[in-house]
């Protein structure tokens, strides 16, 4: 790894990120590959007046302990998600940054390993009488059996992030194609898979800022075209093909709800927060039926913070982006301090 190029002023944030999401140039900076999330980010907090370093996330573990020794930064603004292309290994980054007594941003270590366990944080949820799919988990390996969950189950790795291996044909109808689609994930996850209920209805997504947290409009997600072949669910294809969302005319917005339904929107989705030890900001994903059911789906610690995902500031409706970054870094500075006064 590159020696780190330190500024003399006082760091005021370092913006710890994934190693993938730029490259390090012969000056020793790290920059951030240009649109992506991390740049955003960048521009929005200098804007703001705060010196702030970017500092890749580094498997070998001491180059980051060293840049983040140095640095000396006041806050880590925590954007990692894997560690060496794994995601499943972002709370050992939350977990390090806990050991060196280093304050950041976003979730800690136990709330990163409970909100990615899609079995675990499902039963967690229910004891909150919050309604959740039927569903079971298969092991990577032995027989491939459905303990009398209705069909259509929809199959995913238990521990996958950002609907990793979530495709069309993830959707099955019946036995045969349940163990399709079983065989075909075994080959590409060494992991436990979950099957759950396929709930009829549309995507809702609510995100929640601060400690509190306040409760942001609920975003649906709209297929507007119709017809074979039509997206059913929030696919990884969907998710990341700008031509797939064209053709489907898949937009986001906020969702009319009635007062009644956004009532329990917000209890459910702050108890939720708080059940899975969620911190700073957070989303929680639901299906809503068409008969005005609301089904806990998963709960992401970590949602994307580009300024236009699902479109221009609707993730975090209701708030400015500059808003939403500084209400995060406000909500972990508060947590440090509370910390120091123990």
């Amino acid at each position: 790894m590159a020696r780190l190029k330190i500024d003399n002023k006082r760091c005021d944030i370092a913006l710890l990120v994934d190693a993938e999401a730029g490259e390090r140039g012969t000056s020793g900076h790290f920059t951030p590959e240009r649109s992506s999330v991390e740049a955003y980010l960048l521009e929005v907090l200098r804007a703001q007046g705060l010196n702030v370093t970017v500092l890749p996330f580094d498997a070998a573990v001491e180059p980051v302990i060293a840049g983040l020794r140095a640095l000396k930064p006041r806050l880590v603004f925590n954007l990692t998600e894997c560690v060496d292309g794994d995601r499943s290994q972002d709370a050992a980054i939350a977990g390090l940054l806990d050991l060196l007594q280093i304050p950041y941003t976003g979730t800690g270590l136990s709330g990163l390993r409970l909100a990615r366990d899609k079995a675990l944080s499902k039963h967690i949820v229910a004891d909150l009488g919050v309604a959740v799919p039927r569903h079971f988990v298969i092991p990577p390996r032995g027989p491939i059996r459905n303990p009398r969950v209705p069909y259509p189950l929809i199959v995913k790795p238990q521990f996958g992030d950002g609907s990793d291996e979530v495709r069309g044909n993830s959707l099955v109808k019946n036995e045969r194609e349940l163990v399709q689609r079983v065989r075909v994930l075994r080959k590409r996850v060494a992991a436990p898979l979950i099957c759950e209920e396929f709930i009829e209805g549309c995507d809702l997504y609510v995100a929640l800022l601060g400690s509190a947290p306040e409760v942001m409009p609920a975003v649906e997600l709209v297929i507007g075209r119709k017809g074979r072949g039509a997206p059913e669910f929030a696919s990884y294809k969907l998710k990341n093909d700008g031509a797939y969302r064209t053709r489907w005319r898949v937009r986001w917005r906020v969702a009319k709800l009635s007062r009644n339904l956004q009532r329990d929107v917000e209890s459910a989705s702050r108890a939720i927060f708080h059940a899975l030890k969620l911190r700073d900001y957070g989303r929680v994903d639901y299906r809503l039926t068409p008969d005005g059911r609301l089904v806990f789906l998963e709960a992401n610690a970590n949602p994307d913070l580009h300024p236009h995902a699902m479109g221009n500031n609707v993730c975090f409706a209701g708030v400015t982006y500059v808003d939403a970054l500084r209400r995060i870094i406000t909500a972990a500075e508060s947590r440090a301090r509370d910390k120091k006064r123990k």
